[in-house]
């Protein structure tokens, strides 16, 4: 079934821009808010660029991929020598975090700045079997006006991609509303309700 994509971008200590899609990734909890992706090793067992960036410089940036940015998503796919700068190979503008130095993709219509938190090394086998868990919180997020559908993000619009197996992709253009019966507190944690859910915890 389809899976988020982690557009990630970082930039190293000594200024290299990079930037990666990882198919595992996701969103875990709102108050506030973290998510995590993980990051197998490259084909010669080596830690990827994206992992050393994260852990030396504490921060990075997610970026939504996008169906009519999906040929650059595939490209900074690439695996390429250590310091090659994937935004200028995918023909992607930059545009600087106002949190942190790193720089996001500017034609991504949502992008989240992000605080690393800890890395979860899993043991595998070689050379890629290895994976590490990254997890960071969300210190800021950009949403593009063009996307919003009364004040709120519409999908429809947005044409997120999302990662199925193989080599297949899908893209969001319909999606359908349910609403979990029950506690209010279940539906504050469904829409990710942080005003609600603090009058709850006082």
């Amino acid at each position: 079934v389809p899976r988020p994509i982690g557009w990630i971008s970082t930039r190293s200590v000594d200024g290299q821009d990079n930037l990666a899609p990882f198919s595992q990734f996701n969103h875990l909890t709102f108050d506030p808010p973290y998510i995590m992706f993980s990051i197998s090793n490259t084909e010669t067992g080596a830690r990827k660029d994206t992992t050393i960036n994260v852990e030396s410089t504490g921060h990075f940036c997610w970026n939504m991929a996008t169906y009519p940015l999906r040929e650059a998503v595939n490209i900074s796919g690439e695996q390429v020598p250590y310091g090659v700068d994937e935004f200028k190979r995918a023909g992607l503008e930059k545009e600087q975090a106002t949190l942190i130095d790193v720089p996001m993709v500017k034609e991504s219509p949502v992008r989240f700045e992000c605080e690393y938190y800890t890395s979860l090394r899993l043991p595998g086998n070689p050379p890629m079997g290895s994976t590490e868990v990254v997890i960071a919180r969300v210190i800021g997020v950009h949403v593009k006006d063009e996307i919003l559908t009364d004040g709120k993000i519409d999908l429809k619009k947005a044409m997120p991609i999302a990662r199925c197996g193989y080599y297949e992709y899908t893209v969001v253009t319909e999606t359908f509303e349910m609403i979990v019966p029950g506690k209010l507190s279940v539906l504050h944690g469904l829409e990710g309700n942080t005003a609600a859910n603090r009058v709850m915890g006082k």
